[in-house]
């Protein structure tokens, strides 16, 4: 009968971490789909003939976004 227990007890410690992990990927995802969509900006705006001035806005505010994302999953994870 305890083997029986450590067995589940293993299982219930894998199951923790992997969902561990994956809260931990799922708060960082966002900031990474930021930096994306600007890295992706930046290289497609010059071939539609967007002003550099638009550009260059463009990739303050997806940079502004990707700090506030990073910031706000930082701070939730403070105890």
């Amino acid at each position: 009968m305890e083997w029986v227990l450590k067995v589940v007890d293993e299982f219930d410690d894998a199951v923790g971490t992997l969902r561990h992990g994956w809260l931990g990927l799922h708060a960082e995802i966002g900031a990474l789909l930021f930096a994306g969509i600007g890295i992706g900006a930046v290289v497609a705006a010059p071939a539609v003939g967007a002003e550099p001035a638009i550009v260059g806005g463009a990739v303050i505010a997806a940079n502004l976004a990707a700090l506030l994302e990073i910031r706000g999953s930082r701070a939730a994870s403070r105890p």
